[in-house]
């Protein structure tokens, strides 16, 4: 049954409570990097400046090859 009651602040606490106890995760050490991001380039058009190109992404770790590097090198110290 859908409410158009506005969300009160204690069942805010009760939800956070909730998905901590459940998933194991303190919300307060999550980040929003795409929030914070969003928020700079609003602030940055209201304000009638541009904003930096984002940096070119770095590319991606073969996880596989690491793993086969570290095995490699942990068998050589055992030798």
């Amino acid at each position: 049954m859908a409410s158009d009651a506005p969300v009160t602040e204690r069942e805010v606490e009760l939800a956070e409570v909730l998905i901590g106890q459940l998933a194991g995760v303190d919300i307060t050490d999550l980040h929003d990097e795409y929030g914070a991001a969003l928020e700079q380039v609003v602030t940055a058009k209201l304000e009638g400046r541009g904003w930096a190109e984002p940096p070119e992404p770095q590319p991606a770790v073969d996880l596989m090859q690491a793993l086969e590097d570290s095995i490699r090198q942990a068998r050589r110290g055992e030798q």
